[in-house]
């Protein structure tokens, strides 16, 4: 019983000096953070407030800059990338292929040996998407949104243009080709409305010529469908 007895006495005196040594540990821990957020206090203390201000100061302008330097250069590299190029045969210009060169035939193509069908096919798609894209926004219902398209892209409607484009537009003797080719053009397509054949002839004349200027001449091209905007722009009251 003694000897059991001593063993606890001794168990419970080992783990007393265990806990003890554990306890001074933390306070020596707490002493050391207490000295060092002393001496932190006291080293900003002796530090004059305009270097501090001076030092923040410098920190944002150096900051400030590396952003404005971020910002310039990539600005410079968007106003590069919608600059023309002028040598076609540069390496970058393949990097840099434009909207309209993608959309548009191979630089072979020779619009004034193509076909009056030919031209009136592609200048009735662009036509169109030049239509589309214009009222598609503001958002409406999509039956409302094809009714206003049918009406501006129909043959009666691009009669009406043209005739209002040839009184208004100074067009050249290249350009008066192709309309006269378009009338002419025989298209197995062609429907009889009420407007009767020459409706659909100036229909036709009115792609073509939309065709041949999107192929031939990127620049005339904008000045035409400028050109109908603002004869849209009125029609809608903008």
């Amino acid at each position: 019983m003694a000897v059991k007895a001593n063993k606890r006495k001794s168990r419970s005196t080992n783990e007393e000096s265990l806990y003890d040594r554990k306890r001074g540990l933390i306070m020596i821990l707490m002493l050391l953070v207490l000295f060092y957020v002393i001496c932190q206090v006291g080293v900003s203390a002796l530090v004059p407030t305009n270097t501090r201000h001076n030092n923040s100061h410098q920190r944002y302008r150096i900051n400030n800059g590396l952003v404005n330097k971020r910002r310039k250069t990539c600005a410079s590299k968007l106003d590069s990338s919608n600059l023309p190029d002028n040598d076609s045969s540069s390496p970058s210009h393949d990097d840099l292929t434009s909207f309209c060169e993608l959309m548009s035939p191979v630089s072979s193509a020779q619009p004034d040996q193509m076909s009056a069908s030919s031209l009136a096919y592609l200048g009735d798609v662009v036509f169109e998407l030049f239509i589309r894209s214009r009222y598609v926004w503001p958002s409406r219902r999509m039956p409302q949104l094809q009714n206003t398209v049918v009406s501006l892209v129909n043959a009666e409607a691009q009669s009406k243009l043209l005739q209002k484009f040839v009184d208004d537009f100074k067009l050249t003797s290249a350009e008066q080709g192709v309309l006269a080719r378009g009338r002419n053009a025989s298209l197995t397509a062609r429907k009889k409305g009420k407007g009767g054949e020459s409706m659909y002839q100036d229909s036709t004349a009115f792609e073509a010529l939309i065709g041949y200027t999107y192929i031939s001449d990127k620049v005339r091209f904008n000045e035409m469908i400028s050109w109908v905007r603002d004869e849209l722009d009125k029609m809608d009251g903008v």
